[in-house]
């Protein structure tokens, strides 16, 4: 028995994929879906979803929203995803999280109100995810 794991954001179905094991990146950590996984319904953070097939893994970038998990069907509605490309410097995407990571504090020197630090606050985590499945690629 397999799992099939849709990826669907406002602009198209991102990833349709027949898959034997799933990891979403659930407000509360990781979260783990195998066939015959009882129905749920989270909230996914920015993070990197992984998905495995004849035993390799492969990760994806998600901007955040809900996963739907019933019937051996993972239905993931995000704002956006993307892929990594295994070509991606370990460097470049380490560099781009330091900078995002600088420039909220910056921003937070002068804005106080939480609400509007949440566009820098999503571009670090976004940073964060492509460094870790960079990193999950580079192996």
């Amino acid at each position: 028995m397999s799992l099939n794991v849709r990826i669907i954001t406002p602009e198209k179905v991102f990833l349709t994929s027949e898959t034997e094991q799933v990891v979403l990146p659930s407000i509360t950590g990781g979260l783990g879906i195998l066939a015959g996984h009882a129905p749920l319904v989270t909230i996914l953070e920015a993070g990197v979803l992984r998905y495995k097939n004849n035993g390799s893994w492969t990760p994806t970038v998600l901007y955040g929203g809900f996963a739907e998990v019933e019937n051996n069907q993972v239905t993931v509605l995000v704002n956006g995803a993307e892929e990594v490309a295994s070509s991606s410097s370990i460097e470049e995407v380490e560099k781009a999280l330091v900078d995002a990571t600088a420039n909220l504090e910056k921003v937070k020197e002068t804005i106080s109100e939480d609400r509007k630090l949440k566009p820098e606050i999503l571009k670090v985590q976004i940073a964060k995810a492509r460094f870790e499945a960079v990193k999950m690629l580079k192996g």
